[in-house]
């Protein structure tokens, strides 16, 4: 009832029929412009290249309702945000000689916020993030190649590091403080302001001709993704006028989701002169991690809604409670081959896949829920024979199946 219940303050208890819009109505708009520049040298024993490239980007929300929630700042351009973006990257390649070849990489740029990541709440009202700014970007990436009529290989070191970047996130949460102690619950939008990422890691990779028919290759590929500093949270909803500003969400040194941060490869691979090939690998994959949910890393997890610390907290308790999930290991074997014929000046051809061979079953990923946004409430739930909130995951596929014929004419 009142305000807070119409989608459109312009057209206040109407009713919808098949082809209206309604709930939310609103259009993005973003100019991008960008310029690149690079240069390339080349002598006997060194190739080098230095690059830049300069961006303008803009972006604006134009509400076409008016929410109730948000009579004030939904309908309507929001301000314009502005971003000059900037980098440059710079490479070396110096040949000792025609097998041993050492390759070294090193950029720093600016990039702008996505859109998506702009505005805090972009389908009720026109609110941009706090303090929303380019990204900082800092790379640098080594490699020694080592090749002969035999083997190839490659060695690499790489360091990736991110600042300033945004999240922004949307669930329903319980157990929120500073909303008084009959109010703990909202859907919200959290979001995350100058979240740091590092990614450090190495990669072998290694082929060998053993026979004119037959190929043994191998990689390994080892990294430590972490988050590298504990960003700003906040939070805002249509369920409370003013942003909840939670501080500092602690989340440095906690692995970043997004896949396995260590994978090994062996394989092999046989091509008959006869026109049909055969190849396998079986590959070994470790150090996933589920999704951390930030809100449970702020002073929100330990605060009761009276804004008083939680009575009976444990924090040894705690600590296990936001423990990060690790994945299990897992391997996957799979198979291609194929086969071709010449017909006069034809060709058919016959190609097949089996992946996943021995049917692991393996999780791929997946996120903590947020529902449970305090000690009390996340302690609870665990406590449950059955939780309702645990994290959801996904999965791989189990073994499948894939073949195709082709004619070339």
């Amino acid at each position: 009832t009142g305000f807070g219940a119409q989608n459109d303050l312009q057209n206040p208890n109407r009713l919808v029929q098949e082809g209206d819009r309604f709930k939310y109505h609103f259009l993005m708009d973003a100019k991008d412009v960008a310029g690149f520049l690079q240069t390339q040298f080349s002598f006997r024993r060194i190739d080098f290249f230095v690059g830049g490239n300069l961006s303008y980007r803009e972006y604006q929300r134009t509400g076409l309702f008016q929410n109730g929630n948000f009579p004030d700042n939904s309908l309507g351009q929001s301000t314009s945000l502005n971003f000059f973006d900037y980098g440059g990257k710079t490479g070396i390649t110096y040949k000792f000689s025609g097998r041993h070849v050492l390759d070294l990489n090193a950029a720093y740029f600016t990039k702008a916020p996505g859109l998506q990541n702009s505005f805090s709440n972009s389908r009720q009202n026109n609110d941009v993030v706090n303090g929303l700014t380019s990204e900082r970007i800092k790379a640098v990436d080594a490699g020694y190649i080592f090749r002969t009529p035999k083997i190839k290989s490659r060695l690499t070191g790489y360091y990736i590091n991110m600042q300033d970047a945004t999240e922004i996130s949307f669930y329903f949460a319980d157990g929120i403080s500073g909303l008084g102690r009959n109010s703990t619950t909202a859907f919200v939008q959290e979001v995350l302001t100058g979240v740091g990422k590092l990614h450090l890691g190495g990669e072998l990779g290694v082929e060998v001709q053993v026979l004119p028919s037959v190929k043994l290759k191998g990689v390994a590929a080892m990294g430590r993704y972490t988050y590298d500093k504990d960003p700003v949270l906040y939070l805002t909803s249509d369920d409370f006028e003013e942003e909840l500003h939670y501080g500092s969400a602690y989340i440095k040194n906690y692995k970043i989701a997004g896949g396995p941060q260590r994978a090994y490869q062996l394989g092999f691979e046989y091509r008959d002169p006869n026109f049909w090939w055969f190849s396998t690998t079986a590959n070994f994959f470790s150090h996933a991690y589920v999704d951390i949910a930030p809100l449970t890393r702020t002073r929100n997890f330990f605060t009761d809604a009276d804004g008083l610390p939680i009575t009976g907290y444990h924090e040894d308790l705690a600590r296990s409670l936001l423990k990060q999930e690790q994945f299990e290991s897992y391997m996957l074997v799979n198979a291609i081959g194929g086969k071709s014929w010449r017909v006069k000046r034809n060709f058919v051809g016959v190609f097949a896949s089996i992946n996943n061979i021995l049917n692991a079953a393996h999780r791929t990923g997946g996120y903590e829920q947020s529902r449970n946004a305090n000690y009390t409430s996340l302690k609870a739930d665990k406590q449950r024979e059955k939780p309702l909130f645990n994290p959801k995951y996904w999965f791989g596929y189990g073994t499948t199946y894939y073949s195709h014929v082709y004619l070339r004419f």
